[in-house]
């Protein structure tokens, strides 16, 4: 039974693939996405890897008690490890080189993942209409984000700010005070177009033994600066392991 939980946030400092293995399209190599709502994901089974990967040095002797076994069904680790929800996503606006935007959809996730950890969410979830977007300011100036002009609607919830500065990973480049001097709140339908056409592709080149070229291949990855999290659950009855190597969850 887990018995805590804990809300670990995420920055990509470089652009990252977590690809889905089935080209799309004219991408080869796309990432990953909800199949419900086509907004990208990094699956479980991805992520508890590179966990398991960075604490393979200064956990090696418990790292099997901690993540489990290499070979699935030999032995359940201490820990549970979520899908990376994208919290905030960056767009390049009129105003600065990027914005973050969020959505009330994603908020209410995070309304509700809050509940699980007792994160402090005790705010309304945001309306918003799709010509406009919330942002630091009452009456903001008119945005444009990507291809898509938003005129200022309203001015978000403190509490909303707080709530997700308290998500945000600490060592990031835009520090965490500073968080709602970039970040917007957009319809549910704009998010989705915008994290449709805002991901990266980048062509790459496929070279053969005598390095001359032999296939060109295309590859999607969520941009630099893309903030998501996910939810760390430990069980009670093996929380000392994960203690005594000072995995903070």
């Amino acid at each position: 039974m887990y018995s805590k939980h804990s809300i670990v946030g995420m920055y990509c400092e470089t652009p990252l693939h977590a690809g889905s293995g089935q080209a799309i399209g004219a991408v080869d190599l796309p990432i990953q996405r909800e199949k419900t709502t086509g907004w990208p994901t990094v699956q479980a089974s991805g992520l508890k890897g590179a966990f398991r990967d960075a604490y393979q040095k200064s956990a090696k002797n418990d790292i099997t008690s901690i993540f489990g076994s290499d070979n699935s069904g030999d032995k359940a680790g201490a820990i549970s490890i979520g899908d990376a929800r994208v919290l905030l996503f960056p767009i390049r606006s009129s105003i600065t080189p990027f914005l973050w935007v969020t959505c009330p959809a994603i908020l209410r996730k995070l309304k509700r993942d809050g509940k699980i950890i007792g994160l402090n969410s005790e705010w309304t979830i945001p309306g918003v209409t799709e010509e406009n977007y919330l942002g630091l300011n009452e009456n903001a100036q008119d945005i444009i984000f990507e291809d898509l002009l938003l005129s200022g609607g309203g001015k978000i919830d403190e509490e909303i700010i707080k709530t997700i500065q308290s998500v945000m990973p600490p060592d990031n480049f835009y520090n965490t005070e500073n968080i709602k001097d970039f970040l917007c709140i957009i319809s549910d339908k704009n998010y989705s177009m915008l994290v449709e056409i805002g991901t990266e592709i980048h062509a790459r080149i496929q070279l053969t033994e005598q390095k001359t070229s032999n296939n060109l291949w295309y590859q999607e990855l969520l941009p630099s600066n893309t903030i998501l999290y996910t939810i760390v659950s430990m069980m009670d009855e093996r929380k000392k392991v994960v203690i005594k190597n000072r995995l903070k969850i």
